[in-house]
């Protein structure tokens, strides 16, 4: 499988990241099918020991799915949480509930947001500290790309649930 780089254009809009390798594998685990990540992304994230036991940092897959165990995987490597030096917030069990790497919007915090304003104002906060101070999604966030789809979607279930 051979996957395409594109450099990120001075018009990306509110695309913060590098555009993720193209392509989809199914994950090993689960069977859903998972994105690649940049490389960059796992020699930020992984803890040492599990680097050290790797030749090559490219090549890796990302498996959201909420209910397996893998995080990233490529051929016969699989790496889990013990492997990682953040609590995955979108997976079951994740100590922290952690939406936004960069700016620090977890579960509980966009909870106490929407109790507070009544709405949540975090896609507008993350909006505007990328404008102002830009953002580290390929490196801070397991996925290695932006979060705002995924605090969206806890926003609108958090929402929908009329806490």
């Amino acid at each position: 499988m051979s996957f395409l780089f594109i450099e990120k254009s001075k018009n990306s809009g509110d695309n913060c990241c590098t555009p993720q390798p193209k392509g989809k594998v199914k994950c090993p685990s689960c069977g859903a099918e998972a994105k690649g990540v940049l490389g960059k992304t796992l020699k930020a994230l992984l803890k040492e020991e599990a680097k050290d036991k790797l030749d090559f940092l490219g090549g890796f897959f990302y498996c959201k799915t909420f209910t397996c165990k893998v995080i990233y995987f490529k051929k016969n490597k699989v790496l889990t949480q013990k492997d990682v030096n953040v609590s995955v917030g979108l997976k079951d069990g994740a100590k922290l509930k952690n939406y936004c790497y960069c700016f620090d919007w977890t579960r509980d915090r966009i909870l106490e947001d929407i109790k507070k304003h009544g709405r949540s104002t975090a896609i507008l906060d993350i909006q505007d500290k990328m404008k102002s101070i830009g953002c580290s999604c390929e490196v801070k966030n397991p996925s290695g790309k932006c979060c705002q789809v995924d605090v969206k979607k806890v926003v609108k279930e958090i929402e929908n649930k009329n806490i």
